[in-house]
């Protein structure tokens, strides 16, 4: 079990605070300009820019700070679309609940919950994924090549399909001699 330390908004603010300080710091050591000569000839001033090198101690805060700004973007884009996705989950939770309680009608009591459930999944669904679910619930326990036959997909595209529908927790699939059976998840 991997324990997942979750910071959530801070966590975000803090990393952008340091990918832009790393930024400006970058762009400072690197458009600073070098030592600058006055020589005079015939009366006028003539500025030569000297050659300009980084120190050991400047390619190595160079090199630390590009570091700590690329970390710090990488956990920005890492976990903003980890939040969206928990963000979207909340959003259809709120939007099944009003579902749920308003249709408390002579249908619903007769359907399992399970059912209902995976008829508010089946909806949020798009395209091919939903065609499969929809077949998955009016037959449940269903072998995998029966779904391969009735939806008319090859059988790569229904195994990704199913793998997908598997990850959101939708479906189980469970060995059956050479092929799988497919159930609805309870809930």
């Amino acid at each position: 079990m991997v324990l997942k330390l979750n910071i959530g908004k801070q966590g975000i603010l803090i990393s952008s605070i340091v990918l832009i300080i790393s930024v400006l710091l970058l762009i400072d050591r690197l458009l600073a300009t070098g030592p600058v000569q006055l020589i005079l000839e015939d009366g006028k001033a003539i500025p030569i820019e000297g050659a300009s090198y980084f120190s050991f101690n400047e390619v190595l805060f160079l090199i630390i700070t590009a570091w700590v700004g690329g970390m710090s973007f990488l956990y920005i884009i890492l976990f903003s679309k980890e939040n969206e996705i928990s963000g979207e989950e909340e959003i259809s939770r709120e939007k099944e609940t009003p579902d749920l309680s308003i249709k408390a009608t002579k249908e619903t009591k007769e359907i399992p919950d399970s059912k209902s459930a995976a008829l508010i999944a089946a909806n949020m669904l798009d395209g091919d994924e939903k065609i499969l679910f929809q077949n998955i619930i009016d037959n449940d326990g269903v072998l995998q090549r029966d779904l391969i036959q009735k939806t008319g997909f090859s059988e790569p595209k229904v195994s990704r399909l199913l793998d997908r529908l598997e990850r959101r927790a939708l479906i189980i699939r469970q060995r059956d001699g050479m092929g799988n059976r497919v159930f609805l998840k309870k809930a």
